[in-house]
C-alpha cells in the first residue's frame, strides 16, 4: 500500500490539507494510502527520503506569514527528494478551549509557531495577558490542551476540536480571511509534463554586484515566467545567502532546459527541486 508521511498527530492542519489533496487527486482513480505522522516537518521529509514512505506531504508557504523554512532546509539538503505535486489549501484558524471561558480567564495559547502568527491581530486585541507557547503542529497543541483541563487554549483547525472533544470559543481568528498554504508533495521521481507546469528550483550566485540580475535576466530572455522567488541564508557563510525561485515550465521544457544549461555553464551552484503540475488557488 502506498504512504505519505505528514506532520501530526492527528488532527493537524497538514492532515487536513492532505485529505482534501487526496480526495481532489483521486476522484479519477480511487486510491488506498496508508497515512503516517512524524513529530517535525524534517522527519517528515526524510522519511521519504529513507524510502520508509512513498512520498511526504509538507507545508512550503503561507500567504500571510512567508516561507515554512523547516521545509526549505531539509529540500536543499536531501539529494533524492523531488517536488511532484503542490496544493493550496485555504486556512481558517479556530481558538479551542477544554470548556466555554472568559477572553481573561485564559492564560495561555498554545499552537504551531506559524498559526500563533497568522493570528497576531485577534491574540493582541483579545488575549494580551495570555502567554503564547509554540508547539510542533497545531494538532499536538489541541491534545496538549485536551490533556491538560486547565485554562488554556490552542489555535488550530475546527478538525481538531472534534477529535480531542475541544470547544471552539471562536472561529476564523487569523488577521486575514484570504490565509492560505501551500503543500507540497515530495517524492524521488519527476513526473512527465502536463502541460501546466512549474519548475522548482535553488540558485546560489556570486556575491558580486549585479550577479543576482544576470541570473534572472537569463529567464526574461527565453520568456519564462518566474512565479517566486526568496531568499535564504546559506548557513555557509556570513552574508552568504541562496535563491530557491519557482518558474513556469516543467524542466523538460526547451526554453527553461536552455537556461539551466546556461547557469551551469556559467559554474552557478544549481539544484533542481523538482517539475509538478501547478496547483489550482482556491482563493484567486
Amino acid at each position: 500500500m502506498p504512504s505519505i508521511g505528514y506532520l501530526g498527530p492527528q488532527g493537524s492542519f497538514s492532515e487536513e490539507a492532505l485529505l482534501n489533496f487526496l480526495e481532489i487527486r483521486d476522484q479519477a482513480h480511487p486510491t488506498t494510502w496508508e497515512l503516517r505522522p512524524y513529530n517535525s516537518i524534517r522527519e517528515v521529509l526524510l522519511a521519504c527520503a529513507r524510502v520508509e514512505t512513498t512520498f511526504s506531504f509538507a507545508p512550503l508557504e503561507n500567504s500571510l506569514e512567508g516561507q515554512v523554512g523547516a521545509t526549505m532546509d531539509t529540500l536543499k539538503q536531501a539529494d533524492n527528494l523531488l517536488i511532484v505535486g503542490e496544493f493550496v489549501h485555504p486556512v481558517s484558524q479556530c481558538l479551542l478551549t477544554s470548556q466555554p471561558l472568559g477572553w481573561d480567564e485564559i492564560s495561555r495559547v498554545y499552537s504551531h509557531e506559524q498559526a500563533l502568527g497568522q493570528c497576531r491581530e485577534f491574540l493582541t486585541s483579545h488575549l494580551p495577558h495570555a502567554e503564547q507557547i509554540p508547539r510542533a503542529s497545531t494538532a499536538e497543541a489541541a491534545r496538549e490542551v485536551a490533556q491538560a483541563q486547565k485554562n488554556w487554549a490552542a489555535i488550530g483547525p475546527r478538525r481538531a476540536a472534534d477529535l480531542y472533544n475541544l470547544h471552539c470559543q471562536a472561529r476564523g481568528i487569523q488577521d486575514a480571511s484570504a490565509n492560505a498554504t501551500r503543500f507540497v508533495l515530495v517524492g524521488q521521481d519527476i513526473p512527465p509534463r502536463s502541460g501546466n507546469d512549474k519548475t522548482s528550483l535553488i540558485i546560489t550566485t556570486e556575491n558580486s554586484p549585479g550577479a543576482l540580475f544576470r541570473v534572472l535576466q537569463e529567464f526574461a530572455e527565453h520568456g519564462l515566467n518566474l512565479t517566486r522567488i526568496e531568499s535564504r541564508p546559506s548557513k555557509q557563510k556570513l552574508g552568504e545567502y541562496i535563491f530557491f525561485i519557482d518558474v513556469e515550465g516543467h524542466v523538460s521544457f526547451p526554453p527553461l532546459k536552455e537556461v539551466l544549461q546556461i547557469l551551469k555553464d556559467k559554474k552557478l551552484l544549481l539544484k533542481v527541486l523538482g517539475s509538478y503540475p501547478m496547483a489550482k488557488t482556491p482563493l484567486s
